[in-house]
């Protein structure tokens, strides 16, 4: 072996070891709900106090940094294994979808993407509602879509930060073909009421997609309960993954109705002699070759095989999402988010976050916010900053005394 073989080796060897964790399967006494805080000194090694901003890029945990770096040491070694359907699994069970009906995308807006061109958008026509609370990166899909032909509404936000349901209601016509929101949205935490939205979507005929990369993961999602018909979620947010895997969810009930938005081997279930006759001893005809589809969601959607050691992080992440609870999560946050609802308020901060939400993240208004970086800074604090607003976002990590420093750091409007 020579000594670059060797030097990488041990170099992967010794962050597997230094990372090393059992694989989450239960609650520890101190994370039962009730008790102390989620331990952070054993789930997240390395992580300073004052990260109040996973709604941007949630920090892995030690077990899945753990996973990651054995995945990359059996690459070393030519021993990585492929998991996709297990995985897949884990998070159709995070959001109550059968496993066949959950494939992988390289993002969530590709995710959207793929389903307007499942939806034979622009060329069917019609109307696709949607509002400003929405991913911003969608914008500029559906900006495209209007040029070539699509009757694109984008509904306001009011004055409490919401977007009401009797503006969808309105909206929502006969015509309508996609209705496209953001479970919670990313701008202030906003959380659409997914159940009434396909209702009125389905008595229109149009389908619901929802971007739930700011839900999947800390809040409870029943696609089936919701009458949800597509949704997507990147990884590296609360699923604790990276960037370049997503999951992408649709109805198998719609398979008749879809037309696969690109073409890859991935969607077939033979693979026979191809028509070029390229291998030894093939002949002409021997046998002739016919692609067969592969049935189901993956026969429409799959694409290339994903980032395997983005997919081995979040094995290790569903595992824990699934064992803790959702429910969970939510229920150690609320609080953390009521205090900096109410305590921001009464030091004259604008709300950005309707009151009373109950959402992953929550926002003010403040004009040329990334002023305070330095000082946050300083106070090893990390929030997100916009020129008009700052967005707080805890998560299971973090306690009452992180919520007390950013108040104190931030202080008065």
């Amino acid at each position: 072996m020579n000594s670059t073989r060797r030097n990488i080796l041990a170099g992967i060897a010794t962050l597997t070891a230094a990372v090393s964790i059992a694989r989450p399967t239960a609650l520890s006494a101190q994370q039962r709900l009730g008790g102390a805080t989620f331990a952070r000194a054993e789930l997240m090694q390395g992580l300073a106090p004052g990260y109040l901003n996973s709604a941007s890029h949630h920090p892995v945990t030690s077990a899945a940094a753990a996973a990651i770096a054995e995945y990359a040491s059996k690459l070393v070694t030519g021993q990585a294994a492929a998991t996709s359907q297990a995985v897949r699994g884990k998070f159709a069970r995070l959001i109550n979808a059968n496993a066949d009906e959950i494939v992988y995308a390289p993002s969530t807006s590709m995710g959207e993407n793929l389903v307007t061109m499942a939806l034979d958008l622009p060329n069917k026509g019609g109307r696709i509602v949607t509002d400003a609370l929405h991913f911003i990166g969608s914008f500029y899909l559906y900006e495209q879509l209007a040029k070539q032909g699509m009757d694109v509404v984008i509904l306001p936000v009011l004055a409490d930060g919401s977007i009401s349901i009797a503006q969808y209601a309105e909206a929502i016509t006969a015509d309508t073909r996609l209705v496209a929101v953001s479970h919670v949205s990313w701008v202030n935490g906003f959380q659409h009421d997914l159940k009434a939205l396909s209702d009125l979507a389905h008595a229109q005929g149009a389908y619901l997609f929802a971007d739930i990369i700011q839900s999947a993961g800390n809040t409870p999602i029943d696609v089936k309960a919701m009458g949800v018909d597509f949704a997507c979620s990147g990884t590296y947010k609360w699923l604790m993954g990276d960037f370049g895997l997503a999951f992408l969810y649709a109805d198998s009930r719609l398979i008749e109705e879809l037309t696969p938005p690109w073409y890859g081997y991935l969607q077939t279930r033979n693979f026979v002699t191809p028509q070029t006759h390229l291998y030894p001893f093939d002949e002409p005809g021997s046998p002739a070759y016919t692609s067969v589809t592969a049935g189901g969601v993956g026969g429409i959607f799959n694409g290339s095989f994903p980032p395997r050691m983005i997919e081995a992080g979040v094995d290790v992440s569903l595992d824990w999402l699934l064992a803790t609870g959702v429910e969970t999560l939510a229920a150690h946050r609320q609080p953390m988010i009521q205090a900096l609802q109410t305590r921001f308020r009464e030091l004259g901060h604008r709300p950005y976050t309707p009151e009373g939400s109950t959402s992953s993240l929550v926002s003010f208004i403040m004009k040329d916010a990334p002023a305070m970086d330095e000082r946050l800074q300083r106070a090893g604090i990390t929030i997100a900053t916009y020129g008009d607003r700052f967005r707080i976002s805890p998560s299971f990590f973090n306690d009452m005394n992180d919520i007390d420093r950013v108040i104190d750091v931030i202080g008065r409007a």
